[in-house]
C-alpha cells in the first residue's frame, strides 16, 4: 500500500518528472536557497478519477531547507491534517546543477524533484526536467523550459516568478491537457502548481489537481552563536587574568624596588 503522502500524488503519475541532466547553453545552475528557507502549501484542489485518499484532509504541507553544500540541497518535509494531526516527513536531497534527487525514481512520491529548480533562472532556461505527456494510451516526453519570467502579486507582495505553462490538445482522443507551475525566480522554490486533464466527450474522466504557497520564508536561519559567545567569554576571562597578573607583578616589583631604595637610603645615612 502506498504511503499516505505518496497517495496524494498518484494523480500525477502520468505527469511526473524525470531527470534531464545535460546543461543547456551558458545558464548557471546554482542553489537559490539557504539554510532556513521554507515554504508552506495550501489551497488544495483535487477532482476526478485520480482523487487521492486523504488529500482533502491536509491543512498544509511544508518544505524547509536544512542544508546546502555546493549544488546539493537537503530539504525536510512535513504536513498537518485538518484534524490537527502533525505528520513529520523525511529528508531528501536535490541537486541544483542536474535536478537529480534521491526520490526521482518514485513518480508518486509527494516530495519529488518538481518542488524546486535552480535559482535565478530566466525566460527560456531549461529546468532540467521533462514533463511526461499522456498521448492517448501512451506517454510522450516534453522538455520543460521556462516560458516566461514576470512579476506577480503573490503572498502579499510583488514577486518575480518563472512560469512553465504547457498546454496540449489531443484531437484523436478528445482531451485537453494543461500543466502550469510558477517558481520563485530568486530561490527556485515552487509557488504554484496546477494540472488538469479535460475530456471533450466524457466529463467523468476529467481530472484536476492544484495547490499553491500560502507562506514563504526567504531569510536564512540565524547561526548558532553559542560556541562563538563561549569562546569570546573564555578569551575575555584569560585576558583579565593575564592583565591582573601583570598588574600584581608590577606592584610587587615596585614594592620590592621601593623597599631596596629605602634600605639603601637608611644605610647611607648611617
Amino acid at each position: 500500500m502506498l504511503d499516505k503522502l505518496e497517495k496524494i500524488f498518484v494523480i500525477l503519475i502520468c505527469t511526473s518528472f524525470v531527470v534531464l541532466a545535460v546543461p543547456v547553453g551558458a545558464t548557471e545552475y546554482n542553489p537559490g536557497v539557504q539554510v532556513g528557507y521554507w515554504v508552506e502549501y495550501g489551497n488544495f484542489v483535487t477532482r476526478g478519477l485520480g482523487d487521492p485518499e486523504n488529500f482533502n484532509t491536509t491543512k498544509w504541507m511544508k518544505m524547509e531547507v536544512t542544508r546546502v553544500v555546493g549544488s546539493r540541497i537537503t530539504v525536510h518535509t512535513s504536513r498537518t491534517l485538518m484534524n490537527g494531526t502533525f505528520q513529520d516527513g523525511s529528508d531528501y536531497v536535490f541537486d541544483a546543477a542536474t535536478n537529480e534527487t534521491d526520490r526521482s525514481a518514485n513518480a508518486t512520491n509527494l516530495w519529488n524533484n518538481y518542488l524546486m529548480v535552480a535559482g535565478n533562472l530566466t525566460e527560456g532556461s531549461d529546468t532540467h526536467l521533462i514533463l511526461i505527456i499522456p498521448e492517448g494510451f501512451s506517454l510522450r516526453p516534453a522538455a520543460m523550459f521556462i516560458n516566461k519570467t514576470e512579476t506577480k502579486d503573490l503572498l502579499g507582495m510583488n514577486r518575480t516568478v518563472n512560469l512553465v505553462d504547457y498546454y496540449y490538445s489531443n484531437s484523436t482522443y478528445y482531451y485537453d491537457y494543461r500543466f502550469y507551475v510558477a517558481y520563485d525566480q530568486t530561490t527556485g522554490m515552487l509557488l504554484e502548481l496546477n494540472y488538469s486533464l479535460t475530456s471533450q466527450i466524457s466529463p467523468d474522466a476529467n481530472e484536476e489537481f492544484s495547490f499553491s504557497a500560502t507562506d514563504l520564508n526567504t531569510k536564512p536561519k540565524s547561526s548558532d552563536n553559542t560556541l562563538i559567545y563561549t569562546e569570546v567569554a573564555i578569551a575575555v576571562v584569560i585576558v583579565v587574568i593575564i592583565a591582573t597578573a601583570l598588574v600584581v607583578r608590577r606592584r610587587r616589583k615596585a614594592h620590592a624596588v621601593g623597599f631596596v631604595r629605602k634600605v639603601a637610603k637608611k644605610n647611607t645615612r648611617k
